[in-house]
């Protein structure tokens, strides 16, 4: 009933009219979909920035042990791809499907070729935003069949091996890599974002869109890049092959679309898709030289210390680098965010049109403005949670009051909770305004004779938001601090100049003039995270922090 992404049954034609046959609808959504594709000349490629090497990666073993270990892990809600194999069968025939598997995947490799049922995907269409009605606002997310998954994993895990090793992806490249995540993407900008603030300088964000980024990487293109960071052997052929004579058919309700050739693009639901295509836009970093992070296709630049010919020279960077590779921005969506209050607000062409100025822009799901003031994205997160909560209790009034919490807490608090060590709440009105949410959610169970919010609380399960959102800034700085490979590592110095009493995880006290920064998390944490014992903060892993912090904290 809730979180199910809307899957689209009715849609309007050219002509307005609303379509409600599902095989016409599935139809159009096949025609939107096909009309995104790059149809890249046959000319010469363009040159490729940044160093070649010697190091390459030709081959990947299929051993049975890990065939094995990945079907075992497989959820049996998992959809099934054109094959119809399910998960259910793959999960309880492991053992004695690991070895053929093991076999026709070798031979699949070692050949360079793929069965036609393998590079033929079903399309569900998946509603972004906007009009309902509209069918350039969904994504198509493909399911292929579960046995390429599992292929796709191994050779996955080993191209990400080689070029995190490598050094080949751009560390400022959040998106579908281990350890990273939106989390460390904001942290990293706002850590910058507020020093810079803290300066007395302005800061301006521009934000670009790529228009359908995944659907227009061209095949050859693509290669081309694999090949020049050392792609190799049996393992090009096999990506090769992999992207060659694809097609797929858009499934609505019941009814399927035609079967259509897929041209271009990373299929979007399939496990390499991510990594190719963050493997394709790696080359961008050395085109640039203001400071930027990316998640994905999302790329924002800032500019430090007022450089902003820097960063005007960089847009024009990004813009050539654009039409060289056929990732073609949609200067509608781009944004420039000036952030500052004496921002002088420089103006910013692309392609000779001026940028979208705001003074408020989503960024991967967190409302930043240009004051770096999160009240106006803790009054739109509570519209959001209050509709999460009228529903529960329309149809769960008077529910048992274990039903209500596991409910609240698998369906509203994600919501009030969503990257909240980026915009933590400073003003009381803020703070009591998100604990309202949580309030008039454990009256559900109880009517209008209802115990005091504290005793609710108690008998719920439940502690204040506020003291949850503490507990999870220390959890996250545990994490840093206990992991060397953390993008957020450098966020949270330790104290090592001075003789200290208790653990030897303390942080620096850090200098700041501005609210901005004062609120930062690294400045939020430092008093409570340094008074912690010893014995919580030196814990072996993540969950024995927890446990021992919550024994701790009563």
């Amino acid at each position: 009933m809730f979180g199910i992404k809307y899957l689209a049954r009715q849609l309007k034609d050219e002509n307005g009219r609303v379509i409600e046959d599902c095989a016409s609808v599935a139809e159009i959504f096949a025609q939107t979909f096909s009309s995104a594709f790059t149809i890249a000349p046959n000319n010469i490629l363009p040159s490729l920035a940044g160093p070649s090497h010697g190091l390459y990666l030709d081959s990947v073993e299929f051993p049975e042990t890990v065939i094995c270990a990945k079907l075992k892990k497989l959820k049996c809600t998992k959809s099934p791809g054109p094959d119809e194999i399910n998960a259910s069968l793959l999960l309880n025939c492991a053992d004695s499907l690991a070895q053929p598997l093991s076999r026709l995947m070798e031979q699949s490799f070692s050949q360079g070729t793929l069965p036609s049922d393998w590079r033929i995907a079903i399309v569900r269409p998946i509603f972004k935003k906007g009009d309902k009605f509209c069918s350039t606002n969904y994504r198509p997310v493909s399911l292929t069949s579960l046995v390429v998954k599992i292929m796709e994993s191994i050779i996955y895990q080993s191209i990400l091996k080689f070029v995190t090793e490598h050094q080949l992806v751009p560390m400022e490249q959040h998106g579908f890599l281990p350890g990273k995540s939106i989390i460390s993407n904001l942290l990293c900008c706002l850590s910058d974002w507020t020093k810079e603030l803290d300066l007395g300088n302005s800061v301006d964000v521009i934000y670009l869109d790529f228009s359908k980024a995944f659907d227009r990487v061209p095949k050859r293109h693509l290669l081309f890049k694999l090949q020049h960071l050392g792609i190799r052997g049996n393992l090009y052929q096999w990506i090769d092959a992999f992207l060659s004579e694809r097609t797929f058919r858009v499934r609505v309700g019941g009814a399927l679309s035609n079967c259509v050739q897929v041209l271009s693009g990373v299929p979007q639901g399939s496990v390499l898709g991510p990594l190719l295509f963050i493997v394709y836009t790696a080359d961008l970093k050395f085109r640039l030289r203001s400071s930027f992070a990316m998640y994905a296709d999302d790329v924002k630049l800032y500019n430090l210390s007022n450089s902003w010919i820097a960063l005007t020279e960089d847009l024009l960077e990004v813009c050539k680098w654009s039409s060289e590779w056929l990732l073609p921005l949609n200067i509608a969506k781009c944004r420039v965010l000036y952030v500052g209050n004496a921002n002088p607000q420089h103006t910013y062409l692309i392609d000779g049109v001026d940028m979208c100025k705001s003074d408020s822009h989503v960024d991967l799901g967190v409302l930043v403005t240009s004051t770096l003031s999160w009240s106006e994205h803790v009054l739109s997160t509570i519209r959001k949670a209050n509709k999460m909560v009228y529903l529960l209790g329309r149809a769960f009034a008077r529910s048992h009051i274990s039903v209500i919490s596991k409910l609240y807490k698998s369906y509203v608090r994600p919501v009030l909770e969503f990257a909240n060590y980026i915009w933590s709440p400073i003003l009381q009105r803020d703070i009591e305004l998100l604990e309202s949410v949580q309030r008039r959610a454990t009256r559900i169970p109880f009517g209008r004779i209802r115990p005091q919010y504290a005793d609710r609380l108690v008998m719920m399960g439940l502690p204040t938001l506020s003291n949850r959102r503490k507990r999870g800034d220390l959890i996250l700085t545990f994490r840093a601090l206990k992991d060397p490979q953390s993008p957020i590592r450098h966020l949270f110095p330790l104290n090592t100049l001075s003789r200290i009493r208790g653990h030897c995880f303390k942080l620096v006290k850090d200098k700041f003039r501005s609210t901005v920064r004062q609120h930062f998390i690294s400045n939020r944490v430092f008093e409570t995270w340094n008074a912690l014992p010893a014995s919580i903060v030196e814990a072996d892993t993540v969950t024995n922090f927890k446990i021992k912090f919550d024994n701790y904290n009563g």
